[in-house]
């Protein structure tokens, strides 16, 4: 499809919502925001918020905001710096109308926010390829499309349609304000070592060239220039003409000198950069890349601009890229590529929820949300780095591999790829880095952060656990990989080691170093050291003792992680070979069994009325508690994870009488957002904790719904058997379900803050890079379409009361195709005589599960093998 015709549909789109409130409604989310046609999102800006969307590929993220706010990076290299809110865009575009003084001056994005004196409708789309933002005034049709292709070469379209029957005069203008530099923030210097320089067109261009050259030191005494080349090109229909076009290299001559900025552009009220603009800018002030371009449209004549931006870094390919012809057909043909190869992400695994029975989980925006949920994980696997960008905004170990658990499921090559180049960063001993960067050259010493939150290492052997089990891909663990060794942690100074070795022995050092870094002498539980998963609760592991930095404090949640870490090594070794193994096997046993014995006998606490709970943990000594009946601070506090984690990790199997004491802590976390990560909130000054109770009352980890840590709980609650109150919580969770949001509701969030004295109602800090993506889309797999790989098959074990009529998924398991076609029946009974199941049109026996209470079928590894495609319809 045309660009035009895609416009058009957009516009058509974008009406069909303002006039017809019922077909809105079904298609609505907070922000105003709308799930449309192809799963794409129609967001209008707003002012208490932004909605954004990640283009790229290979760890370059090209930012596009509803609001028109663009910026990119490839781990520390910014070819466009973000702005702050308010700030004016690094990248904009203009039109002007002739009025009786000058020219009346709109932004064709709806940032930089002027004093305009047209009437104008704006809204944006947001398609998996690429962002398309639409203005309407003055009768004309203004559109920006906006997309990067796999070679990181940035493209913007810039059109103009007449919809009236009446001549229009009027320009258009861009502007383009490039970093390119390895960098997180401009400095005073940068001037002085960036030059733009307008080129003549070459042949076959029909308007002129901008050429931006940014120098930078690439090693000692060098210095080299980074180059962003601007190539554009115009198209005219007919009854369309170009009455003239200006260009300069100036940011003075653009706005109208150091005072000004792009919300009061000079030239532009001029509409004219004037007789003497610079060609050239560079040293005294900042230089960028614009144009203006008066024309004149019949009725229903349009044109399009349209604009490449190349960088790259040697001269060879900049002067290739001068020369290059941005027409239409190559454009168009440049998105179809991409949108061509973002189908092909995830197209092996798809789901489809069919009439909702209740609930306010529209059906509609939840098909939609699943594909963007998919893209969102991906997105979280993949990053280089420095997506918040800051100097330490890296490469998290823990973050990106609980990613990776759920991209195994789709993309199982590229998490494959992933985990190896992860592991690279593992020191000899096990310990794993809380973050990495990779390096930028060979023998490059690359940022860390060593602190060691000590439950790193825990969410490596769970993913590789949970790849192998699913892709029976047993040659993984013979990959060699390389370690780092970490020399300073508080300098965060690390050197490539000599040592290289297999994964499976890179498992087995990680193992080693989580089962040294226990409390041996007394409850047989995992030191918490710097921290556990929850990064805000940094204090329990530090000791009384002045001569060493570490005390005996335990996060429990870490724990339970290492408990489920040995039977993952325990039945990956027997696959393995048992006799070959059995010494490590003997000894995972053993740590099993001693954890669980002082789990049981230290984590459990009962107070004077008799009640119990499990707490979070414990510092130095067992001196305080955290999550107990009497915390530091002298309130009776509960804590989500060593609850979730009890059932995930499988402590609850063994006695499940315990249930009632975790469904009695989720009550008391229970909000209007969803699970709290902690109740009640720790106020400023609570001894033994860290940092959290800086954070306010009602936001992130520190008594909100933290987003991820809710989800923990609501697979916990799905294990139990307790589907009504999962899928409550799960509602809660899910960003479209509420009145507001301050972030993008059709992917994750990490949090929703509540505190009535500081008006916090559901704002969150971000959305994007959050764990909790990962989590939600593993509880779909998992536990409500029911997909457990094991090593020798799979558990089929769909959710009992899925509040829909019907739902199918499909995923690709290995060579076979598997779908899962649930149909809900709303018979309450669900046990073995309540749940029917056919593979492939045969009535096949199932089992009872007495910890999930639900009848589940096992598939085994030759069955899938001998089936190419496998249908399993589940009746309850």
């Amino acid at each position: 499809m045309s660009f035009f015709n895609n416009v058009n549909k957009y516009v058509a789109e974008y009406h069909t919502l303002q006039n017809n409130p019922i077909v809105a409604k079904e298609k609505a989310m907070p922000g105003k925001a709308y799930f449309i046609e192809d799963n794409n999102i129609l967001a209008i800006p707003r002012e208490d918020g932004d909605c954004r969307y990640p283009f790229g590929q290979n760890g370059f993220n090209y930012w596009v905001y509803a609001s028109g706010y663009l910026h990119c990076n490839e781990g520390l290299f910014s070819p466009y710096l973000r702005a702050s809110e308010g700030q004016e865009p690094k990248i904009a575009f203009f039109a002007g109308f002739k009025g009786e003084e000058g020219y009346k001056v709109i932004p064709i994005l709806s940032v930089p926010v002027m004093d305009e004196q047209v009437q104008t409708e704006r809204y944006t789309v947001f398609t998996k390829a690429s962002a398309y933002y639409v203005t309407e005034a003055e009768g004309i049709t203004f559109a920006i499309r906006t997309f990067v292709d796999a070679d990181k070469k940035m493209y913007y379209t810039i059109s103009a349609t007449n919809n009236t029957d009446e001549k229009k005069e009027f320009f258009i203008s861009s502007y383009f304000n490039p970093f390119l530099k390895n960098a997180v923030m401009e400095g005073a210097e940068n001037r002085w070592f960036r030059q733009c320089t307008v080129l003549p067109a070459n042949e076959g261009q029909n308007l002129d060239n901008f050429l931006i050259e940014v120098y930078e030191e690439r090693d000692r005494g060098a210095m080299a220039p980074n180059y962003g080349v601007f190539t554009r090109n115009l198209t005219l229909s007919e009854g369309a003409a170009l009455v003239k076009t200006e260009e300069t290299a100036s940011r003075n001559d653009y706005v109208g000198g150091v005072r000004s900025s792009l919300h009061t552009p000079a030239s532009l009220y001029r509409g004219t950069f004037g007789e003497n603009t610079k060609k050239v800018a560079t040293f005294t002030e900042v230089s960028v890349a614009a144009d203006m371009l008066h024309l004149e449209l019949e009725g229903k004549a349009h044109i399009r601009e349209d604009i490449v931006m190349t960088y790259c870094f040697e001269d060879e390919d900049m002067e290739v890229a001068i020369k290059e012809v941005p027409t239409p057909e190559v454009i168009d043909n440049a998105e179809a590529t991409i949108i061509d190869a973002e189908a092909k992400h995830g197209e092996t695994m798809k789901a489809e929820f069919g009439k909702r029975l209740h609930g306010e989980i529209k059906e509609e925006v939840f098909n939609a949300f699943f594909e963007h949920l998919k893209k969102q994980v991906e997105f979280c696997s993949v990053i280089k780095g420095y997506i918040q960008l800051s100097s330490f905004s890296l490469i998290g170990i823990r973050d990106v591999f609980q990613a990776l658990e759920g991209l195994v499921f789709y993309e199982p090559e590229v998490a494959r790829a992933k985990m190896l180049e992860a592991l690279n960063f593992v020191q000899p001993d096990g310990r794993c880095p809380r973050q990495y960067s990779l390096p930028r050259f060979e023998g490059d010493t690359p940022n860390m952060d060593l602190r060691p939150f000590i439950d790193q290492g825990v969410w490596v052997i769970s993913t590789i656990a949970t790849y192998l089990r699913f892709t029976q891909d047993f040659n993984f663990l013979d990959e060699t990989c390389g370690y780092y060794d970490f020399v300073n942690d508080k300098a965060h100074l690390a050197k490539k080691s000599d040592k290289t070795s297999s994964v499976l022995d890179h498992l087995f050092d990680i193992m080693h170093y989580l089962l040294t870094n226990r409390d041996h002498e007394y409850t047989k539980c995992v030191c918490a050291l710097y921290g556990d998963w929850n990064d805000a609760l940094d204090g329990l592991g530090v000791s009384k003792r002045k001569d060493r930095e570490y005390g005996t404090g335990v996060s429990v949640m870490a724990t339970l992680q290492v408990y489920q870490n040995c039977h993952e090594m325990i039945e990956l070794l027997e696959i393995l070979g048992a006799d070959k193994y059995a010494d490590k096997i003997a000894e995972y046993k053993q740590a099993m069994a001693e954890i669980e014995e002082g789990l049981v006998k230290y984590a459990i606490i009962q107070n004077e009325a008799g009640e119990t709970r499990l707490v979070h943990g414990w510092g130095d000594e067992r001196s305080y508690f955290v999550g107990s009946f009497d915390d530091p601070d002298h309130q009776s506090r509960d804590g989500i994870t060593s609850n979730a984690f009890w059932v995930l990790a499988g402590m609850y199997d063994k006695d499940m009488s315990i249930k009632d004491t975790i469904l009695s802590a989720y009550d008391r976390l229970g909000s209007k957002y969803g699970l709290k990560t902690f109740e009640p909130h720790f106020e400023k000054g609570t001894p033994g904790v860290g940092r959290i109770p800086n954070l306010p009352k009602g936001t992130a980890e520190n008594g909100a719904a933290y987003i991820h840590a809710s989800t923990f709980g609501v697979m916990s609650l799905f294990r139990m058997g307790e589907t009504d109150r999962a899928w409550e919580e799960l509602s809660k969770c899910l960003p479209f379900t509420h009145e507001t949001v301050s972030v993008s509701p059709y992917v994750m969030p990490n949090s929703y803050g509540f505190n009535e004295e500081k008006q916090i109602d559901g704002e969150s800090m971000q959305d994007w890079q959050t764990g909790s993506s990962n989590v939600v889309l593993k509880t779909f797999i998992r536990f409500v379409f029911g997909i457990e790989p094991q090593y020798k098959g799979i558990w089929i074990q769909p959710s009992k009361n899925i509040p829909f009529e019907t739902t199918e998924f499909t995923i690709k398991v290995r060579e076979s195709y598997l779908t899962i076609k649930y149909s809900n029946n709303q018979n309450t009974d669900n046990k073995a005589a309540g749940r029917v199941f056919k593979v492939n049109g045969e009535v096949q026996e199932g089992i009872y599960d007495d910890v999930m209470k639900l009848n589940k079928l096992w598939l085994s590894n030759d069955f899938i093998t001998n089936n190419k495609e496998i249908i399993v319809e589940v009746l309850d």
